[in-house]
């Protein structure tokens, strides 16, 4: 991804005042000062279009042979339609019941066919790997992983290796007992809704 790519990412998340800064608690768990706030950009369909253009021509660059686009619930949903409406792929998409990620009911093709995962934010791989994992239990083969925002810098690797992104960058993630955002009493904050407790 090239530094002028990265930069406009960067660039439309800001325009869209999808880059938060304060307190706020991941979906992992962990506590950071950034959050990448995706609602932002699907309340501005041109400006989520820009991105998946941009994550389309990635993907087709490496031109895996897949069937369908698969993205977690919620925020993922309207990126990886989106992206599968541009590849004239098939979509599908999983969410948590009980805690536990699963394929929403009704998409009977998905069983033993190729996938791409398409997600919002990585930040540890763990709602990426809960996917891949529901996936391999329908023998789904998964032919590439994208994200639009990696905030590991790269660091997080599924099956070993890193994970496609538009931008990449390293964004301090703490653990709740070591936050220095805790230790100075800032409010925290628990944006978006993966169902995730």
């Amino acid at each position: 991804m090239s530094q002028n790519r990265s930069e406009l990412i960067l660039n439309l998340f800001k325009e869209s005042n999808a880059l938060l800064k304060g307190h706020f608690k991941l979906t992992s768990g962990k506590h950071s000062e950034w959050y990448f706030e995706k609602i932002k950009l699907i309340e501005r369909p041109l400006v989520l279009e820009k991105i998946i253009d941009l994550l389309v021509e990635e993907i087709n660059k490496e031109a895996p042979e897949f069937d369908y686009v698969v993205s977690p619930a919620y925020g993922g949903i309207a990126i990886g339609f989106l992206t599968a409406l541009k590849l004239n792929k098939l979509f599908a998409f999983t969410q948590r019941v009980e805690e536990k990620m699963t394929v929403r009911s009704g998409f009977s093709g998905l069983d033993k066919s190729r996938a791409i995962i398409v997600e919002d934010i990585l930040t540890t791989g763990g709602s990426i790997q809960e996917v891949l994992d529901c996936l391999q239990q329908k023998e789904v083969e998964v032919t590439g992983i994208y994200c639009l925002v990696d905030r590991s810098g790269g660091e997080v690797l599924i099956q070993g290796k890193p994970v496609r992104s538009l931008l990449s960058l390293k964004v301090e993630a703490y653990e709740p007992d070591s936050c220095p955002l805790c230790q100075q009493g800032l409010p925290l904050v628990k944006p978006g809704a993966s169902d995730k407790k």
